[in-house]
């Protein structure tokens, strides 16, 4: 593989952070790395292949030598930025800025990596919720053509970030000698820095802003982003749930397809399936949970069982490192593709 010169911005951050541990995991070969963060970490360093790098404050200049940028911030400094140096270097980004932009490929490497082909200076990284539905659906969807699709999503809260970890933790410490409040519901806490209500104990229906119609940005994304990397036009209806847990998201998916598919049929192709484990035996209590899918690199599948009143249908439970598969580990994926077929 080609040695390039990679940057990080939001090296930071948490799934920056997670970045930089991917590709020293992954012993990815490079000439330099450069980890950029606003100027909130001017002075900071980041650990990597046993050195205390320091981090780079943003500017058009921290990009200089630069082949490959990897980004992680909120789409406002990713709508600043891009246009600045998307003309200089390859940029992976993990914002949902440009995702559905006609010219922005939108990439998995496990289901569509020649859309990176395409790139024209930016390749999207998508979201992490899609992604665990996604590793599943598409090879069913690749076999027998998914026509509907309904899903639940039970999302950790570190995909608010650092601010949503720390409320969970927080609240728990509160929350914790106070048994009998929390029983009756009776729990007062001032609001947190990444939910409107409280995540202990509790289960939140609100990921993302909502629209006129009452649909979160969150299952928006989750329905056109599968589209767009399918190149399908399934009907998909989400509903995205925040839980108290840390790493690992969740997805209930039922899925009505063209034809009639059989929950035999379906285990055989997930188990064939690149970027998925099948674990998928209740007698034996074998079945993805979102503890035991942190730090694994793939998808975790289970619980595939047809649907009585649809010989079309099925359904199965996935579950994903958000932070992993989910956002990190999927860029640095792309970025090993662009550099091994030699696309950048």
């Amino acid at each position: 593989m080609k040695a390039v010169h990679i940057a990080v911005v939001g090296a930071t951050g948490a799934v920056g952070r997670e970045v930089l541990r991917i590709l020293e995991e992954r012993d990815v070969t490079l000439l330099g790395l450069r980890p950029i963060a606003s100027a909130r970490s001017e002075g900071k360093t980041v650990p990597f292949r046993g050195e205390d790098v320091p981090v780079t404050v943003i500017s058009e200049r921290a990009f200089d030598g630069v082949d490959l940028v990897i980004w992680d911030t909120p789409d406002e400094v990713a709508v600043e930025w891009m246009p600045k140096v998307r003309d200089r270097v390859v940029n992976i980004d993990n914002s949902s800025a440009f995702r559905l932009y006609e010219d922005v490929p939108l990439v998995v490497p496990e289901v569509n990596p020649e859309s990176a082909r395409a790139h024209k200076g930016l390749v999207a990284n998508p979201n992490c919720t899609m992604m665990t539905l996604l590793m599943p659906l598409a090879p069913l969807h690749r076999a027998a053509n998914a026509r509907r699709v309904i899903c639940s999503s039970y999302q950790s809260v570190s995909g608010a970030g650092v601010a949503g970890v720390d409320d969970l933790y927080e609240q728990l410490e509160k929350l914790l000698p106070e048994r009998e409040a929390v029983r009756r519901g009776l729990v007062d806490l001032p609001p947190g820095r990444a939910f409107v209500h409280p995540i202990a104990f509790n289960v939140i229906p609100h990921v993302g802003g909502f629209d006129s119609a009452g649909t979160t940005s969150e299952e928006r994304r989750v329905a056109s982003e599968t589209r767009k990397i399918l190149g399908s036009d399934t009907e998909i209806f989400a509903t995205t749930v925040r839980v108290p847990t840390v790493v690992g998201h969740g997805i209930s998916a039922w899925v009505e397809f063209e034809r009639p598919i059989e929950a035999d049929e379906a285990r055989a192709l997930l188990k064939a399936a690149d970027g998925v484990t099948l674990e998928d035996d209740p007698k034996t209590n074998r079945y993805p949970t979102t503890l035991q899918s942190s730090g694994i690199d793939k998808a975790m599948v289970g619980r595939v069982r047809n649907d009585p009143a649809n010989t079309n249908a099925l359904g199965f439970f996935s579950a994903c490192d958000n932070l992993r598969k989910g956002a990190a580990l999927n860029a640095v994926q792309i970025a090993e593709l662009l550099i091994d077929k030699n696309w950048l």
